[in-house]
């Protein structure tokens, strides 16, 4: 179906709209949108109302599995203390039960159901049988594509052990998923191609790219003067961590420093490769709340993503929005939103020379990168806010319930 780029114009006629999600990935962000325009029935989440509430998500309108919410986070905090056996049976389990209880919290008045992928299969089936018209909302490439880049990427850096790799329960669950639902949602042309690629039919797929809180991600004073790269997200081997790492080791400016928030090296499965590329120039900063990424982008020069791949990427998109240019790789679903040499540059995946390359390049000409940064700012403000990414979604579900 393409981009979506519609508006929400007139008074069309009454919509009852559930979403869910175990998590919160941009789901609740997806909810206060759909509550915005007057068409949230429901949104079924493991979290309290109360923290759904923050994302401006309306009290009434929140179904909370509670109990089911502690049980999950509980499980990630464990998850890295059990034997790999037991994390694949228990992932499993996780997501069963999840996806059993979401099906009795859609109500029989639904006209359109949003379900997160690995997470919504019998409700998926249970709205087949009642006629309710519904979506798969998928973040990330086609999960058979990741395996594919993660098993190069681990023999290019000599990466031994256990691999971060789907499990083939988790890709089949997700292909029966596909075929339940009427659509697929994915937030980019590069999910849409990995799909396409891997035999899910054109008719049922819906591109609409994430947003971005203009005001919470903003461009702000620099408290210093020194040359940072950040990136932000996971430190594993399908972020391109070591792809990054090894990037900036031949960067060679003693003064620039790489921040990466999100992540430690401990238990990452790279701590080995990662050592001949650390240096005190180099900082692991652990997760930070959403809310407070903004000062670390504003103390940052340039932000890089070298994911393997990446459905989407919002943290580049919040990158943009703080005025940063940035370094993505062709894998990456942000993509989109770059026109390279002008807010930033894309290059291909598992290429640290091409990286470096762009580093030097924006260290070198101080002016062009602010200018580059700014209209990076300029890009995620010309249709990227959350009410934009809102719209197009609005008028996405009314056409094809209409449909």
């Amino acid at each position: 179906m393409g981009e979506l780029s519609h508006k929400i114009t007139g008074s069309p006629p009454p919509l009852k709209v559930v979403t869910s999600c175990r998590g919160r990935f941009h789901i609740f962000d997806q909810a206060r949108e759909l509550a915005r325009h007057g068409v949230l029935h429901r949104l079924v989440a493991d979290y309290p109302v109360s923290y759904a509430e923050r994302f401006g998500v309306p009290a009434a309108k929140v179904h909370a599995l509670v109990l089911q919410g502690m049980l999950n986070h509980g499980y990630v905090k464990a998850r890295r203390y059990l034997p790999s056996a037991w994390r694949d049976k228990t992932d499993e389990l996780i997501h069963n039960n999840f996806s059993r209880r979401l099906a009795a919290c859609v109500p029989d008045d639904t006209d359109y159901f949003i379900g997160l992928s690995s997470f919504s299969l019998e409700a998926l089936y249970d709205c087949r049988d009642r006629g309710i018209r519904s979506a798969v909302e998928h973040g990330s490439l086609h999960l058979e594509a990741s395996e594919e880049v993660v098993r190069e990427e681990a023999r290019r850096w000599g990466v031994r052990g256990p691999l971060d790799i789907p499990a083939p329960w988790l890709i089949d669950k997700e292909n029966r998923e596909f075929e339940a639902a009427d659509h697929v949602h994915l937030l980019s042309s590069a999910a849409r191609e990995s799909f396409l690629r891997h035999g899910v039919p054109a008719h049922k797929i819906v591109v609409n790219p994430c947003g971005v809180d203009l005001s919470a991600f903003c461009p702000g004073r620099k408290r210093d003067d020194v040359f940072r790269v950040i990136q932000v997200g996971g430190v594993n081997l399908r972020k391109g961590v070591l792809t990054a790492l090894s990037a900036f080791a031949d960067f060679k400016a003693p003064d620039a420093q790489l921040w990466f928030v999100g992540g430690t090296l401990e238990g990452s499965g790279v701590e080995e490769a990662a050592g001949k590329f650390l240096s005190p120039r180099v900082s692991f900063v652990k997760p930070v709340p959403q809310f407070e990424l903004n000062d670390f982008y504003q103390q940052s020069s340039v932000f890089v993503l070298a994911s393997l791949e990446d459905g989407f990427g919002m943290v580049v998109a919040q990158a943009m929005a703080c005025g940063l240019p940035v370094i993505v790789t062709e894998n990456v679903g942000a993509r989109d939103l770059i026109q390279d040499g002008v807010n930033g540059f894309v290059v291909p995946v598992g290429a640290p020379e091409a990286i470096t390359d762009r580093m030097r390049y924006f260290y070198e000409q101080p002016e062009r990168r602010r200018e580059m940064g700014a209209m990076a700012r300029r890009t995620i403000e010309s249709g990227y806010g959350w009410s934009d990414y809102g719209d197009r979604l609005v008028a996405s579900i009314r056409a094809l319930v209409q449909t």
